[in-house]
């Protein structure tokens, strides 16, 4: 699967592939809060942590280095305003997994899969009107310039690579990554793909990725 060669779908692209990430971490969690692995909950709960974090570091590379970009020729502040809702919910979740990692009395998962299927239209909704706010054509009405679509994405991957625990982060999005895409997204250098990350970062964490769809490699 080859990246797009035109820079106006350049940033629909590649929001397509992070939100094609996060939606199959939230099935996953939806799925074990059903029937939650009562006998792994350490590596579980740190699967749900890895999740929330990446979606944090999603939005908080987008705030940094792509609306203000967007916002030169065009309004997010709707996109915004929906991030404050999705951290709402990211937060309680967040501050549950917590909770729990300290105390698995604290893991009640009826109670989390409540909260979780809440948010479900506030993440979904957001998602879906993001990508059809920053397509093609939308992009060229706005009067971008190719370069500041190229420089748009590029100041993203620079702000991704920034921030957030690469720990938690990096084998999070490899592992949720389909085989198709592994090589072109997100670009990085051959040896942080085949062996920093599955032989180095993933370590670290190794059993929370049980549960992740695909190889971290």
């Amino acid at each position: 699967m080859s990246v797009p060669t035109d820079p106006y779908e350049l940033l629909h692209w590649n929001m397509i592939r992070a939100h094609y990430v996060f939606t199959k971490g939230y099935e996953i969690i939806v799925k074990n809060l059903a029937s939650p692995p009562t006998n792994d909950l350490k590596n579980f709960l740190g699967y749900c942590e890895a999740w929330g974090h990446s979606v944090v570091h999603h939005h908080d590379v987008e705030e940094a280095g792509v609306f203000p970009a967007l916002n030169k020729k065009m309004d997010f502040a709707h996109e915004q305003e929906q991030h404050k809702a999705v951290h709402d919910f990211l937060d309680k979740f967040l501050e549950k997994v917590k909770e729990a990692q300290k105390d698995h009395s604290k893991f009640d998962a009826p109670v989390w899969l409540e909260l979780v299927e809440s948010a479900k239209d506030t993440i979904f909704t957001h998602f879906d009107e993001e990508v059809i706010h920053i397509e093609a054509e939308k992009l060229k009405a706005a009067q971008f310039t190719e370069q500041e679509c190229k420089d748009i994405v590029a100041n993203m991957e620079k702000q991704a690579k920034a921030q957030g625990d690469p720990f938690l982060v990096v084998p999070f999005m490899r592992s949720h990554t389909p085989a198709e895409f592994k090589d072109v997204w997100p670009p990085m250098p051959w040896v942080l793909r085949k062996v920093v990350i599955p032989y180095m970062l993933a370590k670290r964490y190794s059993g929370y990725w049980k549960y992740a769809p695909y190889p971290t490699s």
